[in-house]
């Protein structure tokens, strides 16, 4: 009788178990009340889990709208059903008279508005928003132009949202850009001392520009259409980043380009003549940019010119560097002779696999024919001669005597529709995957057998659904490659995950994560898509306007292609093509870890502003590969200095006798006193500091501030207030990220120590001989960073932050710098919605957020055995000097784009740099909790220990306290070890402390 007892309790202690552990996991009472009459066996019939369902939908329905608008394109239809028309009247000017509460912002006098017609608006951060009042006379949908005078310097563009009568009509207006002109600095491109010709500075062009407001990344090629009601309407403008002048604005009608046929009915076809003309334009030289990133490219090709021997030359433009969708190049060019023009562009595209990229083509700033507006550059991997055309009809274009223009601008939008279906099948994924886990109470047992079909009644028609919407787009896909296999395949690679689990449709209850987490997932191949098919990259050597003459071969014959070949490989013997500057006799080696235009520009500044002040020379050269330092050393081969060097490296070199002690310069404090304390902390070394950080990292807390706000969630400050919103993000699909997340088996320093630091735990004990991560505080943090998981149910793992952030699957997280620079350059439709805050902490006793966290970056080294310590010591001392890091860190952004930020360690350098204030404020304030890694010999097995005893608590329910014990045990066994092999023990006791800098 007792057994039977004991069973029976048994029994019903797993069913609450999973009553509980369901119940949370859904956070609605429906499904919790669901569950219980499943228990108490008052099972509810299909018409009430059907009506279960369709409630459940509807509430995400009506989150989903409260978090963001819907697009454009649903909105457009939405529109057409209910017969709002285009308008088709007069062009309707709204000015600074149309202003309402006009108090709030500065008007300028005309005088003061850089030649403008009229008075203007200063639009500024401190004006906010700009608001109008217009009286219509007819309900239809506008487009909108406004004329505006860009008034900073940054690379950042200039962005605002559009309200109309106090709303947002569409997800898409919330960002809209309005470019600014960049060009050239010189009209010749520089030469290094090697003679390798190196990015020109950019300059932007101020000058007053009227725009029609496109969507930001131009997934719609149409102007934007605006519904304006009969009668008073409002049109707000708000301020997300960038200042300028705001003159008119302008209520249009919509406008389209004919097509060829009727365009050629608008020209003079009489202009037909036997006049050779050919103007050859060299794409490396654009008249104007868009944008300051669209680079010229050196490439190898004898045929491509300018062309020459053994040195870089910059002789096309583009490539991945002109892939966004919206950036623009333009070209000037003057026609003699008037007529009928065919035009040829020399291209290569060889990044979407067998899928087109596009480009609209605007002859002096107008599309000519609707075919140019979406013009396919194919896939191709050898230089081509593409004559614009169609069916090999070249199209003739009329150009008359003068100056004229012609622009290319990278345009995404014949993928749009398949990226939005991208889109929406992941949400679907993602919300089925969320009534999967609630339904299975989130386990995956293999003995169970599951039966999914009853409990989720439309499981197989929504996977159908899906499976049919991928063939779509496969299709859709393949239409636009002309029939040709190539990243298309992804989506019938997706569509057989599907079908494979629509054979046996109960499978999916333990095969869910293979589509939704794990490498190589549906949900995997989908987000990569998500990220290439905007891209539209395209490289280019030679514009042709020309009529009556046959244009040369695009591409090298054999001959050439031998001789070229040939004298490339003979210079390899006589050159280092690894070396940037001159090898000069007496000049100081660096080695830098960092990219190819980096050390040109390193070089060629260093040359400018140190060797004509100091005298001293300089040589840098590539570093391909920075554990190649060791090697070197071991055969005193190093340089005298190695740059940009992983922060970890210092003190591996240092325990082997190879650096030499910064800290015994006389000025070291001096120089260090711009850049963070807890920086350094990675670079002692038995009390001595033998590195200096160049750049350093920040771990913040970024946020869908749309998201939050429908939600209404406030940012979180402590680890307890995340908890808090746990229950309302997971209610929805939704969760939120901390590195451990996004690690794998091993769980590095960089996403445990902030749990331990602001617990108030240490690494190690005052003695220097024992880890103290078995502390009471050290302790507290263990709990805390695993419960987030065992308890709390944070993702275990998570391939893509940025990617499940840009969806808002993970509309909040913790990350560092690099999702800063993929979100800022990548995710331009979430521009102005996302936000960065300090990173979560704990509140201490006298109620202060402690919010410690890594950040240093890499860093900067002198070898012992260089010959030229001290005048090492005087180049890092200017490299890492306020004005040439603040130099270097707006130049390198200028040249290459924002995904080129520069995040120095000088913070007195970083405040100078093009940060969006509010975001540098967010980071200089945690920057202040930046505490890093201390080294000790042997801290390789601190870190593993600590690894394991996560896996040991999270994966395999073991007790903290005794994970944590174990691995004290090995950790310490470890440091014993390496203690004495360098000299700090001896027969098991302590003959030398080691000192340790803490502070």
């Amino acid at each position: 009788m007792k057994q039977k007892l004991i069973v029976i309790t048994i029994l019903i202690s797993m069913l609450l178990n999973i009553f509980f552990v369901t119940a949370f996991a859904a956070g609605s009472n429906d499904d919790v009340d669901s569950l219980l009459n499943s228990i108490l066996g008052d099972s509810p019939t299909k018409t009430e889990t059907k009506n279960n369902v369709e409630k459940k939908e509807t509430e995400k329905n009506i989150v989903i709208k409260r978090v963001i608008e819907d697009n454009y394109s649903t909105v457009i239809k939405k529109w057409e059903k209910e017969g709002k028309n285009d308008y088709k009247g007069k062009e309707i000017v709204v000015d600074f008279n149309n202003l309402v509460n006009s108090d709030k912002v500065t008007i300028l006098d005309k005088e003061n508005c850089f030649g403008y017609i009229d008075k203007a608006i200063l639009f500024d951060e401190k004006a906010k928003e700009v608001e109008f009042q217009v009286d219509i006379d007819e309900d239809a949908l506008y487009t909108i132009a406004v004329d505006y005078y860009p008034l900073e310097q940054s690379i950042i563009p200039i962005e605002r949202s559009i309200q109309i009568n106090n709303q947002y009509q569409y997800y898409e207006s919330r960002r809209i850009v309005l470019d600014k002109t960049w060009k050239d600095k010189d009209s010749k491109f520089a030469k290094d001392s090697l003679g390798n010709e190196i990015q020109p500075e950019q300059n932007m062009i101020k000058k007053w520009q009227t725009k029609t407001i496109y969507e930001a990344s131009l997934l719609y090629d149409s102007p934007l259409k605006f519904h304006l009601n009969k009668g008073k309407n409002t049109i707000k403008f708000i301020y997300i980043r960038n200042d300028m002048l705001l003159g008119r604005i302008y209520l249009k009608p919509v406008e389209e380009a004919s097509d060829y046929k009727e365009y050629l009915k608008t020209i003079n076809q009489n202009k037909k003549d036997n006049n050779k003309v050919q103007i050859k334009i060299e794409a490396e030289h654009p008249t104007y940019r868009s944008v300051p990133s669209i680079q010229p490219y050196p490439d190898n090709n004898p045929k491509v010119t300018p062309y020459r021997y053994g040195v870089l030359t910059l002789n096309t433009i583009g490539g991945q560097s002109w892939e966004n969708g919206g950036d623009a190049v333009t070209y000037t060019f003057n026609v003699e002779d008037e007529g009928l023009y065919n035009i040829a562009i020399k291209y290569v595209q060889q990044q979407k696999i067998n899928l087109p990229s596009y480009r609209m083509i605007l002859i002096d700033n107008k599309v000519p024919f609707s075919e140019l507006k979406r013009y396919p550059f194919f896939y191709t991997t050898n230089w081509k001669m593409e004559t614009l055309s169609e069916n090999n009809e070249p199209y003739l274009i009329y150009l008359s005597k003068g100056i004229h223009t012609i622009t290319l601008i990278a345009n995404p939008s014949p993928y749009q529709e398949v990226i939005e279906t991208i889109r929406k099948i992941m949400n679907d994924i993602n919300n089925l995957s969320l009534e999967i886990k609630m339904a299975t109470g989130n386990t995956q047992d293999f003995n169970r057998d599951w039966d999914l079909s009853s409990q989720i009644p439309d499981l197989i028609p929504r996977l159908k659904n899906i499976v049919k919407e991928l063939k779509d787009k496969y299709s859709i896909l393949k239409k636009l490659s002309n029939n040709k296999e190539g990243d298309a395949r992804n989506l019938i690679i997706c569509t057989n995950q599907l079908e494979d689990i629509l054979k046996n449709p109960d499978d999916i209850a333990y095969k869910i994560d293979s589509i939704t987490t794990d490498q190589g997932s549906l949900m995997s191949i989908l987000g990569d898509m998500l990220i290439k098919l905007p891209d539209q990259p395209l490289q280019i050597d030679k514009i042709y306007i020309y009529k009556n003459v046959k244009l040369q071969n695009e591409n090298a014959n054999v001959l050439e292609k031998l001789k070229a070949s040939f004298v490339n490989f003979f210079l390899t013997f006589i050159r280092d093509y690894n070396q940037i500057g001159k090898n000069e006799k007496n000049s100081i080696q660096i080695w830098v870890n960092r990219p190819r235009q980096y050390v040109t520009l390193m070089q060629q500044m260093a040359d400018q502003y140190f060797t004509t002040k100091t005298g001293i020379k300089v040589t840098m050269s590539l570093m391909p590969d920075e554990g190649k330092l060791v090697l070197a050393n071991a055969a005193k081969k190093n340089p005298d200095i190695a740059m940009s060097i992983s922060n970890w490296l210092p003190f591996n070199l240092a325990l082997r006798n190879a650096l030499y002690n910064l800290s015994e310069f006389s000025d070291f404090n001096q120089v260090t006193k711009d850049l963070t304390k807890g920086a350094l902390l990675p670079f002692y070394y038995d009390g001595n500091c033998y590195a200096v950080p160049e750049t350093q990292n920040f771990w913040v807390l970024f946020y869908r501030k749309d998201i939050l706000d429908a939600l209404k969630i406030d940012v979180p400050q402590t680890w307890e207030d995340v908890i808090k919103i746990l229950p309302t993000l997971q209610r929805y699909g939704m969760n939120f990220y901390v590195p451990l997340s996004g690690t794998g088996g091993f769980k590095p320093f960089y996403a445990t120590l902030p749990f331990i630091y602001q617990a108030g735990g240490r690494l190690y004990s005052d003695n220097g001989v024992t880890t103290e991560i078995d502390s009471e505080q050290s302790l507290n943090g263990f709990k805390l960073m695993t419960k987030l998981f065992t308890v709390y149910n944070l993702p275990l793992q998570v391939p893509n932050f940025y990617n499940h952030f840009r969806q808002g699957m993970l509309p909040i997280g913790v990350a560092d710098f690099n999702t800063y620079i993929q979100l800022s350059a990548a995710a331009p439709e979430l521009s102005g919605w996302w936000k960065i805050a300090p990173m979560p902490g704990i509140r201490n006793e006298n109620g202060e957020i402690i919010r410690y966290a890594p950040g240093t970056g890499q860093a900067v080294v002198i070898f012992k055995n260089s010959q030229k310590k001290k005048e090492a010591w005087e180049f890092i001392k200017w490299w890492l000097s306020t004005d040439i890091q603040k130099r270097f860190g707006n130049l390198v952004e200028t040249i290459y784009g924002s995904e080129y930020k520069w995040n120095t360690s000088n913070v007195e350098a970083f405040k100078e740099l093009q940060w969006p204030k509010e975001d540098l404020d967010v980071i200089l304030e945690q920057w202040k909790w930046l505490k890093d890694v201390i080294h000790f010999p042997g801290d390789y097995m601190l870190e593993r220990e600590i690894s394991n005893a996560w896996n040991k608590i999270v994966f395999d329910g073991a007790n903290y306290r005794d994970a944590v014990e174990s691995a004290v045990i090995e950790t310490n066994r470890e440091f014993a070890k390496k203690l004495e092999e360098f000299g700090f023990m001896s027969n098991g006791k302590l003959i030398k402390k080691y000192k340790f800098i803490d502070r």
